[in-house]
């Protein structure tokens, strides 16, 4: 193997997770951000720098760390520590750095060393923190690539190299898990390419500058928040044309291409078909992501059942609105629905009333008046109070309701042509 000093087996065992936690969220102004990584994270402070500039741009983010000098995922993947700390909160996201060298091996090296404890490591993010999104953080090239392993696998000879083996294995564990991609290293290359004189190494060739920690935690802002880096106030005492830059550079890599990177794939989605019979109602849910759905049919009744049947029982128009929740977010959708009661006509002849008289009489005892087509459509409607022009149709039969004051309802047939 290329990278030696990894302390694990080529065929891993992997870790049976025994502990589950049921976590009860609200909706909270803070989001709680959780990065597990080495001394690439550890840099400059990054978790609590990209807090601070969250800060500047009026959002509240707490953040945390769970780093080891030089880890590997494997080695998080085998720590009590990185467990307890994933346990320990209710985490919005949990953000995974390998070691800097180890996801840019050849793919078969990757494929036994790296990737299966990728994948470890999110499906225990799902079960210690089921509310977490994964998010990988795809750290940049060496300033003149892996010259320790050039002679072996000669794509790590130069940073262009490096860099494009780490952008593709940080992106097939992301695919491979439904992870979020934070392209820290792609704003590095944007940076590299268009500013040569803004330097993201330390003397080592490897680590962050204060400016590489900067350009990482714009994209965590960037990732995390979904807004403009350029919202961005604090300058972390760099010079502020280079802090300037490194914000426009995170803005036209990631903030201009967010879908790119997988932010938004796996919100909660609300979604439902409708269709009417009549004055029923067939509602089928087709949301995504989401834990629970509860309906509000419009007339003042409710349900949480999925998938069902309502009746109505009245002709209206009626928005019917889904809320799909998980994790104490709720996404909405609507729509809007007619429904048409069919009458069995039962037809008072005692109870005749003559439409074109009711200006000049209005039968004491007589509540409200409404005009239905035979399919249930109302046409028009009256009381006492309000008494509007009858609709022209050409010559059919409808169908008329009176509601009195005791409470009764008939209803006689009619034409359209009588008025």
């Amino acid at each position: 193997p290329l990278f030696t000093n990894l302390d694990h087996p080529k065929t891993p065992t992997m870790r049976k997770l025994l502990l589950a936690l049921l976590l009860t969220t609200t909706l909270s102004a803070q989001e709680r951000v959780l990065f597990i990584g080495n001394s690439y994270t550890a840099a400059n402070s990054l978790p609590t720098m990209v807090a601070t500039l969250a800060s500047s741009a009026n959002q509240s983010l707490i953040c945390s760390q769970q780093t080891l000098g030089g880890a590997t995922f494997y080695q998080h993947a085998q720590s009590n520590a990185t467990y307890t700390k994933l346990a320990s909160q209710s985490w919005d996201y949990v953000v995974l750095q390998a070691q800097s060298q180890e996801p840019s091996f050849p793919f078969g090296q990757f494929q036994w060393q790296t990737l299966p404890y990728a994948i470890e490591l999110v499906d225990s993010i799902r079960s210690l923190a089921p509310c977490a999104q994964p998010v990988f953080f795809r750290t940049w090239g060496r300033e003149n690539g892996d010259q320790a392993n050039c002679a072996v696998f000669p794509p790590l000879c130069t940073y262009e190299g490096m860099d494009s083996m780490l952008h593709r294995h940080y992106s097939l564990m992301a695919d491979t898990t439904d992870a979020y991609l934070s392209p820290v290293g792609s704003v590095w290359k944007h940076i590299r390419d268009t500013d040569s004189t803004i330097n993201l190494y330390t003397s080592d060739g490897s680590h962050p500058s204060l400016a590489g920690t900067y350009a990482a935690a714009c994209t965590f802002f960037t990732m995390i928040t979904r807004m403009d880096p350029n919202s961005i106030t604090d300058d972390q005492n760099l010079n502020p044309g280079v802090a300037a830059a490194i914000r426009q550079a995170a803005k036209d890599v990631v903030f201009d291409s967010l879908a790119v990177w997988g932010v938004g794939a796996y919100d909660t989605q609300a979604g439902f078909t409708a269709t009417m019979s009549n004055d029923t109602l067939t509602y089928t849910d087709t949301s995504v992501f989401a834990d629970s759905v509860y309906y509000d049919f419009g007339d003042g009744n409710f349900s949480s059942t999925p998938n069902g049947i309502y009746a109505y029982g009245q002709d209206d128009f009626f928005t019917v609105t889904q809320y799909a929740y998980r994790c104490g977010k709720v996404d909405t959708t609507s729509i809007l629905i007619q429904s048409m009661v069919i009458f069995a006509i039962d037809e008072d002849v005692q109870a005749h009333i003559d439409l074109r008289k009711l200006d000049q009489f209005w039968p004491a005892d007589l509540h409200s008046l409404t005009l239905y087509t035979l399919d249930g459509r109302r046409l028009w409607s009256a009381d006492p109070g309000n008494i509007p022009p009858l609709p022209h149709n050409t010559n059919s039969l409808v169908i008329l309701e009176a509601t009195w004051r005791n409470g009764e309802r008939t209803r006689q047939r009619c034409f359209t042509n009588q008025w």
